[in-house]
């Protein structure tokens, strides 16, 4: 069982959840590890970004590097091939909770632009009868999709 701890929102901070013995509740689910995955920026390649200065990426990442490249396309005019950029680096992102065996399965992401948001929708599956699905806002105000 993978656990996750479970935060509250008080006022605009976000604060850990006590159980009844004052330890930090916690819950079956992976929302941590799917925001990293998906948020953390993982370095650009010398083909996707020519300065070495902008590649971003964290500093800690070895050979196994986290995170996505889904960042580079926040500037990008949304359309479908933009689109099914995105999708497929949140698939690759998400990848490591397969191969370390905490889901069986990543289902194809899906991304909806809609009313100027672009939209991700991630599906994992953690068994025949546990499904961990997720929907993120990525960006708003976007020019129109084609």
């Amino acid at each position: 069982m993978t656990q996750d701890a479970i935060l509250k929102k008080q006022s605009e901070i976000y604060d850990f959840s006590l159980n009844e013995n004052g330890d930090i509740s916690v819950a079956d689910f992976f929302d941590t590890a799917i925001l990293y995955s998906l948020f953390g920026e993982r370095r650009a390649g010398e083909d996707e970004v020519i300065e070495p200065q902008r590649r971003r990426g964290w500093i800690g990442n070895g050979e196994f590097e986290n995170g996505s490249k889904i960042w580079l396309f926040e500037q990008a005019r949304v359309n479908r091939d933009i689109m099914n950029r995105i999708a497929d680096e949140a698939k690759k992102a998400l990848q490591w909770l397969v191969d370390d065996g905490y889901a069986v399965s990543i289902d194809d992401p899906e991304t909806i632009y809609k009313n100027g948001v672009l939209c991700l929708e991630v599906v994992i599956r953690r068994s025949r009868d546990k499904v961990d699905r997720r929907f993120f806002e990525l960006w708003e105000n976007t020019a129109n999709a084609s």
